[in-house]
């Protein structure tokens, strides 16, 4: 009878994929058909092109999964690719070597904020002027041995290193959620170094990526220190100090990571806050009282720029912000419930998996859900902070592409909205700015709700791959 049912429930997968890959088709002909040359033409296929490529993968990925010769993750990797010709190579064919210019919001000089938030205030040892937390002086430090410009260069290099890592750190997490068996007691894996190959895929032609080396920002770092401190959560039944002290080093650098705390918490209970306010602490006052007064002064006062809230960031104040610029009937109070909408997200995941005890695959998705909010909350959250989306991204890979049940409508539905939210998130916000479309905020929301739907629909006992 399983084989009877197999093939019809993967055919309902695909004709869902199919239908909305030609809705997508239709719309981009009849774009094409208009016409208006090259700078009508594309934005206008900027949404309905990526569409059909999302829908022929899905129908694709839906026939194919379960079989040993396709692979779900390997269709994610078609659907990066796709993102990667439509984000990159149809301007690079337009505008050659000026296309960074259309891609990001260039500043000068090239690696500003590597200057101003880690060069400049490590020479002068002050973070007056930069509102970074204090550790940032320490880090700054090595590189004012050298010049600016050759200190940009490594921070370069580093930036890559660190990409990799995190999306080595990324996969072999995500794995950590999966493997689940079927009927007949074989479980379907997902290979770490191929989840990690098509998520760094994904990373280093992403547009968050491309912004955060241009401006050299730290963001990588933070993520990488944080991904540490919930491997070792996972991995270590001892002491909670190792990963709280990760995690600080990480809060020290950039402060969004702080909401990791309530995973530490979780997972260690009571024995979790003296090594938490400990290390904390140590991180934010290693450079002295002085010094971190001056990072939360000048950090306030950036918070409180409304000239910082423009398109190209993703929180909740700024996605406020678009809406009155760019609509009519956007209330003065509308950033209320944008603020709202993503917090219940947040804790409805949050509970369910709480209610169901501590566990390697809760404990990493409950972290792959802090990642939104680390984007959301701050006021000030600029389009490079979307690195960090390679970690729930690959988290949602992992367990979409290995669940339970057979790849129905509803198991297309998932991996149709993942793929989306891929494309759109490594998705240049100039190129669409300024309107909504150009907001990732939307589409945070969107990963807030898949991980919240994987909670629910998968279950808590599902053995996780070793």
């Amino acid at each position: 009878m399983i084989g009877v049912h197999e093939p019809a429930v993967r055919e309902r997968g695909a004709w869902v994929g199919l239908s909305v890959g030609l809705v997508g088709l239709a719309a981009t002909l009849l774009v094409l058909a208009r016409g208006g040359g090259y700078f009508v033409v594309v934005p206008r296929l900027a949404f309905v092109l990526p569409l059909t490529v999302v829908g022929g993968v899905t129908a694709l990925a839906s026939l194919g999964v379960g079989r040993r010769s396709l692979n779900a993750v390997v269709w994610l990797g078609v659907v990066a690719l796709g993102g990667v010709a439509w984000n990159f190579l149809v301007y690079s064919f337009k505008f050659g070597s000026g296309v960074w210019g259309v891609l990001i919001a260039l500043a000068h000089p090239t690696g500003i904020d590597f200057r101003d938030g880690l060069y400049n205030p490590a020479l002068a040892f002050s973070t007056a002027h930069s509102g970074w937390p204090p550790l940032t002086l320490l880090l700054g430090r090595p590189f004012t041995l050298v010049s600016f410009s050759t200190g940009y260069v490594i921070q370069v290099c580093i930036l890559v290193a660190l990409a990799v890592v995190a999306t080595a750190l990324s996969a072999a997490l995500g794995v950590k959620t999966v493997c689940v068996p079927d009927r007949s007691g074989q479980g379907r894996r997902v290979d770490a170094p191929l989840l990690a190959l098509v998520m760094g895929l994904w990373l280093l032609t992403s547009y968050g990526f491309m912004y955060e080396v241009e401006r050299g920002n730290i963001d990588l770092y933070a993520l990488v220190f944080s991904l540490l401190s919930v491997w070792l959560m996972i991995r270590s039944r001892g002491s909670a100090w190792w990963p709280a002290a990760l995690l600080a080093v990480a809060t020290g650098l950039k402060l969004y990571p702080a909401v990791l705390l309530v995973v530490l918490v979780w997972r260690y209970r009571w024995r979790a806050l003296a090594p938490a306010v400990v290390t904390t602490l140590a991180a934010l006052l290693v450079a002295g009282p002085g010094q971190l007064q001056h990072s939360l002064t000048a950090l306030n006062s950036l918070q409180t720029n409304r000239h910082a809230e423009w398109w190209g960031q993703d929180s909740a104040a700024a996605m406020a912000h678009v809406l009155h610029a760019h609509t009519s009937w956007a209330p003065s109070w509308i950033v209320i419930p944008l603020f709202v909408v993503p917090l219940v997200l947040w804790v409805l995941t949050m509970g369910g998996l709480v209610r169901r005890g501590w566990s390697e695959r809760g404990g990493v998705l409950a972290a792959a859900a802090c990642v939104p909010m680390m984007l959301i909350v701050p006021t000030v959250s600029n389009d490079y902070k979307l690195v960090l989306c390679v970690f729930p991204l690959a988290v949602l890979a992992a367990v979409v592409a290995t669940m339970r049940r057979e790849p129905g409508a509803l198991w297309a539905v998932l991996f149709g909205v993942l793929s989306f939210a891929m494309i759109f998130l490594a998705r240049s916000t100039i190129v669409v700015a300024p309107s909504l479309q150009a907001s990732k905020y939307t589409l945070l929301l969107v990963v807030q709700a898949l991980l919240l739907a994987v909670v629910v629909l998968t279950r808590d006992d599902d053995p996780v791959s070793s």
